[in-house]
């Protein structure tokens, strides 16, 4: 059975491993100034976080639109897929779940759409799985059962250098980002069960750095692991140094996706954790 992997452009893997691994990344869109435009493209990530604070008008995102998707599906069906996994970000933080299983109901037989109930690397590594667990040959219906357990065995946890951005988005209730600078807070957030949900705040980015640098050490094995950031490399990768995870993966430094960073803003740091299925172990 030949199998397609579909997924949005959240999922923040490096473009050699989605050309390695053939996923067919779709990508959302960002509006900025009236202007709609494809994220990834036409400006890099580091452009867009050196000119997010300096912007009049703050950047929206949107889903890729039904049709979209369903030109996508299309495709694959036409270049000779048999069924199509549809991974996506989490349905309770944007719209791209409803958008791709609106799209995929006329061939419903051959596109299963998944929530991944989570973001970025969270969804990223949930692909990587879903891949090798093809080149495994693996039915499409033993790879859902899989990611159900890999999203059980994740962790995204990230500081913020700022509420501001989150709260102009509207996507968590509880940013209060008023009170979060004048006290200029660092808060600390987790995306659980496809919800983000506070870790509380520490005073300073040093003690911060040194708060997720401890909750990145585990005694946990690792199975792959990644630290994410929104334009800050340098503390990124410092960060990565210090905790120098032992594992047969190599870990990943990503500039988090411009439809991610417009709600999180500059100078984010973060790290994503798959742990290894222990319960599997002989």
């Amino acid at each position: 059975m030949k199998i397609a992997l579909v997924t949005d452009s959240t999922c923040d893997l490096p473009s050699d491993l989605i050309s390695k691994h053939k996923i067919h990344v779709v990508p959302n869109i960002l509006i900025m100034d009236g202007d709609s435009v494809e994220d990834n493209k036409y400006f890099s990530r580091r452009e867009f976080y050196q000119k997010l604070p300096d912007m009049e008008t703050f950047p929206t995102t949107s889903t890729a639109s039904i049709g979209t998707y369903q030109a996508q599906y299309e495709r694959l069906i036409e270049d000779g897929y048999d069924r199509i996994l549809s991974i996506h970000c989490s349905q309770v933080l944007s719209g791209i779940f409803n958008a791709a299983t609106s799209a995929a109901q006329p061939m419903k037989d051959k596109v299963t759409v998944i929530d991944s109930q989570q973001v970025s690397l969270g969804l990223g590594f949930q692909m990587l799985e879903a891949a090798e667990a093809i080149t495994r040959g693996m039915s499409p219906e033993s790879i859902v059962d899989l990611l159900t357990n890999v999203r059980q065995r994740e962790k995204l946890v990230a500081m913020l250098d700022t509420l501001e951005y989150i709260r102009r988005s509207g996507r968590v209730s509880w940013a209060k980002a008023r009170l979060g600078a004048l006290l200029n807070l660092k808060p600390f957030v987790e995306v659980k069960d496809g919800n983000v949900i506070s870790l509380g705040e520490v005073r300073t980015r040093k003690k911060g750095m040194a708060r997720l640098l401890e909750m990145m050490r585990s005694p946990k094995p690792l199975q792959r692991f990644g630290v994410l950031h929104t334009n800050a490399e340098d503390d990124a990768r410092k960060l990565l140094t210090n905790l120098a995870p032992k594992m047969q993966s190599t870990p990943l430094v990503v500039n988090v996706t411009t439809a991610i960073g417009a709600h999180v803003g500059p100078n984010g740091l973060g790290f994503v954790a798959l742990y290894q299925d222990e319960t599997n172990q002989s």
